[in-house]
């Protein structure tokens, strides 16, 4: 099971395998997103556009015009102007009228009798159009049916359009539920087709809709038109005026027109035989099939497999559209475009990689891009004077020294492959005790220290060896272990240094300790200041001190791991100490300027049970002369607060003593109502990550007022941290927050900028 295990491991840290599940990855995000569809939308669209031709001529529309309104000086048509229609074509001799358009609601009681009367001269010949309504957000729905007494003698049709994404294309339905069960689409019924499912198709769009015949609406209505042109044939009424705001783009075609022109097309489509559309998972699927099967292949998928798939993928649609078949080819591109970029990108690097251009040895780099696990030791030899001896000479002599140190090394470790970068060796060492291998490198030190000779002179070489056995990494991890490790030795001075990721890890922390009280009194520990706002005033009235270490070599240091590291060794108060410190120093000089502002520290749960603890902030305040009302300690309910009768008396001193108290962090642990009225602190502050989340969280939402309410409730002051945006400060506003704090007010800030900040908000709300 373990050989399995580890089989399937390393079969999955496989860089072409990786590469080809990244690809599928992208696809799949892609096709199930819908991200492709405008680019889908857009080829498809160039398709039709690529193959435009005439219309069957089999249905005529008769358009409700600007020119109808305004000769009628209407806003819109009449039930009584679509009676007279009706009678004139029936006259004509049209086979069927269709109206694109709502019929649910009633005109005046004449013009509705009117069209009664003709809908019942002419029973089954009239489809009345049905649209969403104000059901529009249940699908596809037709909610707006025509009025019952047209129904009684003229068919319902849905006329919902399905708009994709950026407007670029339409689907229409074959069908859609409504109040009075399945109707049938305008133009599934115009072409004669029943299908009562929810499927959606594309209209082919290559049916060119300049070649439709039309009419104006007030020329039929005033028997001023060729009545052959509608003989036999069925009539689409389509309301086309500007006003009536049914004019759209048509895809693939450079002009507009009414929507009614989406049926039509969608009808003669239908009559041509029912589309199939096989969406983007078959060449999606078939793309990844051509993709995996080169796996086994070395390097794949060049540049004319890509062109050939990708002319594929492009050809593939415009010869099914002739058969009435769609599918989606933007997943299958994006698999194959991230797979062959990928791909070449790697093929690049491993050619580069595999050989080290001045010794000729394998490249280092081959090991980093590996994936396999090893449980041979693996050995970085350094050479110390590496590019001083390369440097020396006048011609090119890496080759031949490279050459000098293999043939040392496999004295007694033979047939081993030794990678080369720089003045580094590495192999896996067919030797499998450490203590052999020790004597081994020994051994390799007293031959190489009686020097190599290269092109006729002797040279003196120095190398020392880092060694790494978890056999449980991978070689690509292991790789920078060993030679970190050759480094350490040479550093250290010591033949051999055997990496240990544990006592690496101690040492850094170890050294983190010991070097805390020079960073403190050197300034690399220092002091941010994150202002707290209150909502009632809009001032600021306090502020948080947070502590800060940048190191000179390792950079920001994040606070949890040295503060963790100095809480396990007890070495929490020198820090508490100095942030109180510079706290209540900036709080005297703040008032100095003329703010009086509240300064909030964190101390851990620790220092509570320090009975020192009172004393050091008393000597402090003293010091500075603050007021002990003007210090908030804010203590972490996460932290397992001991209820002891220690730790309590200890908080009663902090109070009694005038200092005030706040509940850090406040909903991230076992908090009750009972804990707040258990603790003697005037304030709770609402942990950040339940504010930050309240716009997309209803249930942080609601934990965040009730937090509020219940703070209230118990008179305590209510502080929301993690303020990032206005929209969660005016929820918190509303909400009756009292303080607020976040990177929207302000980041954790130096106290210069802090009272520029301070002066600059109170300028603006003086002006």
């Amino acid at each position: 099971m373990n050989g399995l295990l580890a089989r399937t491991t390393n079969f999955w840290k496989r860089p072409r395998v990786r590469i080809v599940f990244w690809a599928a990855l992208t696809g799949l995000a892609m096709g199930v997103s819908g991200l492709g569809l405008p680019l889908e939308d857009g080829m498809r669209n160039m398709r039709w556009w690529s193959r435009m031709h005439s219309s069957d001529k089999q249905v005529v529309v008769v358009q409700q015009d600007d020119r109808t309104l305004d000769e009628l000086g209407a806003i819109d048509v009449t039930h009584g102007n679509d009676a007279d229609m009706l009678r004139r074509l029936f006259a004509a001799g049209a086979r069927d009228v269709y109206f694109a358009r709502s019929f649910a609601k009633r005109g005046s009681v004449s013009d509705d009798l009117k069209l009664v009367d003709v809908l019942r001269a002419h029973p089954g010949r009239v489809y009345l159009g049905a649209t969403p309504g104000d059901d529009v957000g249940k699908g596809n729905y037709a909610g707006a049916l025509p009025l019952k007494e047209f129904r009684k003698y003229a068919g319902p049709v849905s006329i919902l359009v399905r708009h994709r994404p950026l407007n670029l294309n339409v689907q229409l339905t074959y069908s859609s539920d409504s109040a009075v069960g399945r109707i049938p689409s305008l133009s599934a019924k115009l072409a004669g087709v029943t299908n009562n499912s929810d499927d959606l198709f594309f209209p082919d769009f290559s049916i060119s809709a300049a070649s439709v015949p039309t009419l104006s609406y007030i020329d039929v209505m005033r028997d001023n038109f060729d009545q052959s042109k509608v003989r036999g044939k069925d009539v689409l009424i389509a309301p086309a005026a500007t006003s009536l705001n049914d004019v759209h783009r048509i895809p693939g075609q450079n002009i507009t027109a009414p929507g009614a022109f989406f049926h039509l097309i969608g009808a003669e489509t239908l009559k041509r035989g029912i589309p199939r559309d096989y969406g983007w998972f078959a060449p999606f699927l078939l793309v990844m099939i051509v993709i995996a099967t080169g796996l086994g292949r070395g390097r794949m998928l060049d540049v004319y497999r890509f062109t050939g798939l990708v002319a594929v993928l492009g050809a593939a649609p415009f010869v099914l559209d002739y058969f009435g078949i769609q599918v989606e080819v933007i997943p299958a591109l994006a698999v194959a475009l991230v797979a062959v970029i990928r791909m070449r990108n790697l093929d690049r690097v491993e050619v580069a990689g595999e050989t080290n251009a001045g010794s000729g040895l394998p490249s280092v780099q081959a090991l980093r891009s590996s994936g396999d696990l090893s449980s041979r030791i693996l050995v970085s030899l350094k050479i110390r004077n590496y590019g001083a001896i390369i440097g020396s000479f006048a011609e090119h002599v890496e080759a031949q020294l490279a050459k000098e140190i293999v043939r040392r090394i496999r004295i007694s470790d033979e047939s081993v492959l030794i990678y080369h970068e720089g003045g580094m060796f590495v192999w896996l060492s067919s030797i499998r005790s450490s203590f052999d291998l020790f004597e081994n490198l020994e051994g390799l030190h007293r031959i190489v220290q009686n020097g190599i000779q290269v092109g006729g002179i002797d040279i003196d070489l120095s190398f020392n060896c880092g060694i790494d056995s978890e056999f449980d990494r991978p070689l690509s991890s292991r790789v920078a272990s060993a030679m970190q490790a050759a480094e350490e030795a040479v550093r250290n001075d010591e033949l051999v240094y055997q990496h240990d990721a544990r006592k690496h890890e101690a040492q850094w922390e170890i050294s983190l300790l010991t070097s805390l009280d020079r960073a403190i009194d050197n300034g690399e520990v220092w002091v941010a200041y994150q202002p707290k706002l209150e909502l009632k005033s809009n001032r600021i009235c306090g502020a948080e001190a947070l502590v800060r270490w940048t190191h000179p070599e390792r950079g920001p240091i994040s606070p949890d791991k040295f503060i963790r590291i100095a809480e396990e060794f007890h070495r929490i108060e020198r820090i508490t100490r100095f942030v109180i410190n510079d706290a209540v120093r900036v709080a005297v000089d703040l008032e100095r300027h003329g703010y009086e502002l509240t300064m909030s520290v964190n101390i851990s749960a620790q220092l509570l049970r320090n009975p020192g603890l009172p004393g050091m902030i008393s000597e402090i305040l003293a010091t500075h002369g603050l007021s002990p009302n003007r210090l908030i300690l804010e203590i972490t309910e996460t932290d397992r607060l001991d209820r002891s009768s220690r730790t309590f008396q200890m908080l009663q001193r902090l109070v009694q003593s005038g200092l005030r108290l706040s509940i850090d962090d406040f909903g991230t642990g076992n908090a009750t109502i009972d804990y707040l009225r258990y603790l003697p602190a005037s304030e709770v502050k609402i942990d950040k990550t339940f504010v930050s989340s309240m716009e997309g969280r209803k249930d942080d939402l609601l934990l965040v007022q009730s937090i509020i309410e219940m703070a209230h409730s118990l008179d305590r002051v209510v502080v929301a941290e993690g303020v990032e945006t206005a929209q969660v400060l005016e929820m918190l506003t509303g909400m009756k927050c009292d303080l607020v704090q976040g990177y929207y007010i302000s980041r954790p800030v130096p106290f210069r900028d802090f009272l520029d900040f301070v002066s600059g908000r109170r300028a603006r709300l003086i002006g």
